[in-house]
């Protein structure tokens, strides 16, 4: 399926081509329309075809007063190609063996995918910050081999490596270049786009990778959100990618965890230590009066819920999560009362 890029391209689909031709083919070079953006065109090839991670992030332009062509920069010897190539498909194999089966639905598989991604994926600090792209090192971490052979990468290498599995898997996904913004500061960002069931969600591992307490701690604080819910802290060109209108198989929707209330709050805590959940998650609703409150409320809300049990008592339970975000987690262990 070719990408709202593409589609958008118009006559100069084409060029687009020609880029896709000379990479599969590990052509010397191809020539680009005047009034296309290079880097970017090579970008979303790159992005759409992640299995081509041997092609560099920096490439040669040559021009005359007829023409541009580009020179890709290739970071593996034919040979290294087709071996990493193998590693890479064994590598997809083992994941989705592990992860995936015929009985999940398509949301299923989504959080599958970004569950592994997330909990063995370590973010490359170093090759975020360096300025040689084109260094096998600093290259791997914004391909798949950095992601699924390296377990280390930057966003870029989340991004590639969920879509490379989804498309494995036979759902629909795109990667998206665009920037990311926090308290700290702004910068180049790369996440993706899926399709469950008709609706396309945003989903960035990376984020949820770099706010979790740890590893093995879950977090959804940015699987399946809405063009309106990741624009708080994301840009990107809009129309070069599909409409995320709504978000109905957001995790915090699909779980009714989305929540406006103290009441609606200890009611999920009561029904979840209830059915001794260990890990208990939940996301407050954005300007409601919980929002103002969730802050001095939640330790006691917990122990409210609690004693409303008549069989189950909590032992232990921490809180935490990513205020900012409005995401929380209560970690519980329980007792018999």
């Amino acid at each position: 399926m070719q990408s709202v890029y593409y589609n958008n391209l118009g006559v100069n689909r084409r060029t687009y081509d020609a880029a896709l031709q000379c990479f599969q083919n590990r052509g010397k070079s191809f020539p680009v329309a005047g009034s296309l953006q290079a880097t970017e065109l090579v970008a979303e090839v790159l992005n759409d075809h992640p299995e081509i991670f041997y092609v560099g992030q920096e490439f040669k332009i040559m021009s005359s007063l007829m023409r541009r062509d580009i020179l890709p920069c290739y970071l593996y010897s034919h040979a290294e190609t087709v071996q990493l190539k193998s590693q890479l498909d064994l590598a997809a194999e083992t994941i989705i063996g592990n992860s995936i089966n015929d009985h999940q639905s398509d949301y299923d598989k989504v959080r599958s995918l970004h569950d592994y991604l997330k909990s063995n994926l370590e973010y490359d600090t170093a090759a975020a910050s360096s300025r040689t792209p084109n260094e096998r090192n600093i290259a791997q971490a914004h391909n798949i081999v950095g992601a699924l052979l390296n377990n280390k990468c930057v966003c870029e290498g989340f991004a590639k490596a969920f879509k490379f599995l989804c498309d494995k898997i036979g759902l629909e996904c795109w990667v998206v270049s665009g920037k990311g913004s926090s308290s700290i500061g702004a910068g180049p960002h790369a996440w993706n786009i899926v399709r469950i069931n008709g609706y396309y969600h945003h989903v960035d591992v990376t984020w949820d990778n770099q706010f979790s307490d740890s590893s093995a701690m879950p977090n959804y604080g940015y699987m399946n959100l809405s063009d309106d819910e990741i624009a708080k802290d994301h840009t990107w060109n809009r129309k070069n990618y599909p409409v995320c209108s709504d978000s109905p198989y957001n995790y915090f929707r699909v779980n009714n965890a989305l929540l406006d209330s103290k009441a609606q709050l200890e009611s999920m805590l009561y029904n979840s230590i209830q059915m001794e959940e260990e890990i208990i998650m939940f996301r407050v609703v954005r300007g409601s009066i919980l929002e103002r409150e969730i802050n001095g409320c939640l330790p006691d809300s917990v122990q409210r819920a609690a004693n409303r049990c008549k069989h189950v008592a909590l032992s232990t339970f921490r809180y935490g999560g990513v205020p900012e975000q409005l995401t929380f987690f209560i970690q519980a262990e329980y007792a018999y009362k």
